[in-house]
């Protein structure tokens, strides 16, 4: 019997963990996070929006009919930007990072962008990688 309720109770909680989960509209994300792709994305078409649910976070994952992929946090910031090895737009990258990549990159341009808590990583066409501080301080490069 005991087996039987533990079961049932973890039925319940994946079941409710899976419906937190899926599709949702553009409409639902967060209001800055829809100002963001207005403002730096307003050409591209938008072929889904999906959120996801984790205990007290959300997370949301837009992606464009080019294949392009925004991912936000629960407060509406973007988090990861990735054209699929295309170039993206970057008005909304730190100005010292896009400035490095004209300087010492010339042909090159950016094709994903992530951020964490202190640093940022761009991926650029040719698959090169470089890391720089939240600041846009260049820290080191990986390919």
């Amino acid at each position: 019997m005991r087996k039987n309720f533990l079961t049932l109770v973890l039925l319940l909680i994946g079941t409710f963990a899976f419906a937190q989960n899926g599709m949702t509209k553009f409409e639902q994300l967060p209001a800055n996070s829809q100002e963001f792709v207005n403002t730096y994305f307003k050409d591209y078409k938008v072929m889904y929006v999906f959120m996801e649910k984790e205990f007290a976070d959300t997370e949301y994952k837009l992606r464009f009919e080019d294949g392009t992929e925004i991912e936000f946090n629960a407060k509406g910031e973007w988090k990861n930007v990735s054209g699929e090895r295309n170039c993206i737009p970057t008005a909304f990258i730190l100005k010292e990072i896009t400035n490095y990549v004209a300087a010492y990159h010339t042909d090159m341009c950016i094709t994903d962008v992530e951020k964490d808590h202190n640093r940022i990583k761009v991926e650029l066409n040719d698959h090169l990688e470089i890391e720089f501080s939240s600041k846009g301080k260049f820290i080191s490069y990986d390919d």
